[in-house]
């Protein structure tokens, strides 16, 4: 399935919704879209590092794993233009 190419600031604003509309990563967003060669899916961007409202890492347990299955799932749908 073809990727419908979005800007780096519309990319990041479906992100941080995306990460805003689940409970376990209200609160956090992303600092920034990192362009990339195409990965082995066709995937052209990433997001390694998020911006939250906890430093603890108990929490940090928490978020990183639900945030990286919402990025992985914009990122199949999305490439960056």
């Amino acid at each position: 399935m073809p990727r419908e190419a979005r800007t780096e600031q519309e990319l990041l604003a479906l992100v941080t919704a995306a990460l805003e509309a689940n409970p376990d990563t209200t609160g956090w967003s992303p600092t920034a879209i990192q362009e990339q060669e195409e990965d082995s899916e066709g995937c052209n961007w990433d997001i390694h590092y998020l911006r939250g409202n906890s430093e603890a890492a108990e929490v940090k347990d928490v978020v990183m794993p639900v945030a990286a299955r919402i990025i992985n799932t914009l990122r199949s749908r999305y490439s960056l233009l």
